[in-house]
C-alpha cells in the first residue's frame, strides 16, 4: 500500500476530510472489522469521485481490494485487483514496479485457493522473475546499509517465494515447498532479522514441509529454533509454534508423552494469548492424543 501511495501523490493536509476518513477506513480493516472498513471506505469513495481525484479513486479501490482479500471474498479481491492494476498502469506505473507486483502476488494466491492452477503458477512466476531481476542489482552484503526500496523489492520476492511454497504444498510437491520456503527464510532473515515475526513464521513453514516429508531431525530443528526466537521476542505466533512441535511429535510417534506436554503448553498459551487457531489446533492434538 505503501508504494501504490507514494506514487499517487495523495500527500494532503491533515485535516483534510477524504485522508481522515480513508484513515479510519485504514483503522476498521487493521482492527479486522471488515464490514466496518468497507461501508467507511465506500464513503471515501464517494468523496474521492465527487472531487474526481482519480488517484484516490485508484488507492481507495486498492485498500478495498485488500480488505476483500483478508475477508475471503475472493471474487470481489479479483476484480478489485485487477481494477486498481489497469489504472495504476494506464497512470504510468510500470509493469514491475512492487506495487504492481504486490497485486499480482494477490491475485495469484487468489488463483491458487480456487484451484486455478495455471493461472496461479503463472502469477507466482511472474512475481518471483520480476524481483529477482531487481535483485540482481542489490548488494545485500550489509543489509543495514538498504534503502527502503530495496528491503521492499527483497521482502516480495520472499512473499512471492513463500506463496509459491504454500502452492506447492497444497498439490503435494513437498520437495519443491521446502526449497521455496528455505530461500525465502534466507531473505527474509538477511532483510527483517532473526527475531522478525515473519521470519519465524517462515522457520516454522519449513519445520512443517520438513515433517511431511518424514525428515523429523531437520523439523525438530526448525521449530525449536521459531519457539526459541518466540519466546525471546514475545512472539504472538508461539501458540501456533508449540502446536505444530506437538504436531511433529504426534507424526514422528516416537515420543507421545512429550507430545502431550507440548500440546498443553500450546493450548495454555493459546487460551492466555486468545488466540483462536492455535487454541483448535492445541485441543485437537490433545485429543488425538487420548
Amino acid at each position: 500500500l505503501g508504494g501504490i501511495l507514494a506514487f499517487l501523490g495523495l500527500e494532503k493536509p491533515k485535516e483534510d476530510p477524504l485522508i481522515h476518513t480513508i484513515k479510519l477506513g485504514i483503522l476498521s480493516w487493521q482492527r479486522k472489522e471488515y464490514n466496518k472498513a468497507e461501508s467507511i471506505l465506500h464513503v471515501a469513495l464517494k468523496m474521492a469521485q465527487e472531487q474526481m481525484n482519480e488517484k484516490g479513486v485508484t488507492y481507495i479501490y486498492d485498500i478495498l481490494a485488500n480488505v476483500a482479500f483478508d475477508k475471503g471474498d475472493h471474487s470481489k479481491a479479483e476484480k478489485l485487483f485487477v481494477e486498481v492494476m489497469q489504472r495504476a498502469i494506464s497512470a504510468g506505473m510500470g509493469q514491475d514496479d512492487n506495487a504492481v507486483v504486490e497485486m499480482s502476488l494477490k491475485l495469484a494466491q487468489l488463483y491458487s485457493l480456487r484451484n486455478d492452477t495455471s493461472k496461479a503458477e503463472e502469477g507466482f512466476q511472474f512475481c518471483i522473475d520480476t524481483q529477482k531481476k531487481k535483485m540482481s542489482a542489490i548488494d545485500m552484503a550489509d543489509a543495514s546499509a538498504l534503502s527502503d526500496y530495496e528491503q521492499d523489492t527483497l521482502l516480495l520476492w520472499a512473499m512471492s517465494m513463500d506463496a509459491y511454497g504454500k502452492h506447492h504444498m497444497r498439490h503435494d510437491r513437498l520437495k519443491e515447498a521446502r526449497i521455496c520456503f528455505e530461500e525465502a527464510l534466507t531473505v527474509c532473515e538477511q532483510v527483517n532479522g532473526k527475531l522478525h515475526d515473519q521470519t519465524l513464521v517462515l522457520l516454522n513453514d519449513v519445520a512443517t514441509v520438513c515433517s511431511h516429508l518424514g525428515d523429523f531431525s531437520s523439523a525438530h530443528k526448525f521449530i525449536t529454533e521459531a519457539i526459541q526466537r518466540g519466546k525471546d521476542s514475545d512472539s504472538p505466533d508461539l501458540p501456533v509454534f508449540y502446536c505444530n512441535l506437538g504436531a511433529v511429535l504426534l507424526r514422528e510417534g516416537q515420543d507421545l508423552e512429550t507430545a502431550g506436554k507440548v500440546c498443553q503448553e500450546a493450548l495454555k498459551l493459546a487460551k492466555k494469548m486468545k488466540h483462536a487457531k492455535a487454541l483448535e489446533d492445541a485441543q485437537g492434538c490433545l485429543d488425538e492424543l487420548k
